[in-house]
């Protein structure tokens, strides 16, 4: 999708002081052009126009004007780094970042992301093969049960 006639868009819809459409707008351009620090702060601007600091925060991060009030709220709404970088939604690598400022913060963030993102613990192989036998005798039992109570129903009549 062009940017110029969708900024056209947006420039009338705040004309008319249509917040939520040019918020959707902008947002289908900032998923199109994600490395686009412009349209970011754009955003980040309607944002900052209706009152909503988290989200002001979030679209101005990477930009070295933003408000330390604004990113202050943006990181108490997102406290830990991981999910912090996930509603950047930045896509593919720091060095993408247009702007020094930019790329340092990216690489700052995922650093911050990578420590704080607990290790994955691999379940032992003893805990697997105990589950199995233990759910496979559970359904034995349970099998029993029901012929059991098939044949007590059976031999009452």
């Amino acid at each position: 999708m062009p940017k110029a006639p969708v900024l056209d868009k947006v420039a009338v819809d705040l004309a008319r002081g249509h917040t939520q459409p040019a918020i959707q707008r902008l947002s289908s351009l900032v998923s199109a052009y994600p490395h686009d620090l412009d349209l970011r702060h754009r955003l980040a601007a309607v944002h900052r126009m209706t009152g909503n600091a988290v989200e002001a925060g979030r679209w101005d991060y990477l930009n070295p004007t933003a408000e330390p009030a604004e990113t202050g709220a943006f990181e108490r709404a997102f406290p830990s780094a991981p999910r912090r970088l996930a509603a950047l939604r930045w896509q593919g690598s720091a060095d993408l970042a247009p702007t020094e400022h930019a790329r340092q913060r990216l690489l700052d963030l995922t650093e911050a992301a990578r420590q704080d993102t607990p290790p994955v613990e691999v379940e032992p192989r003893w805990w697997r093969i105990t589950t199995v036998l233990l759910t496979g005798t559970a359904a034995v039992v349970v099998a029993a049960l029901v012929v059991l109570g098939a044949v007590t129903v059976l031999q009452a009549f």
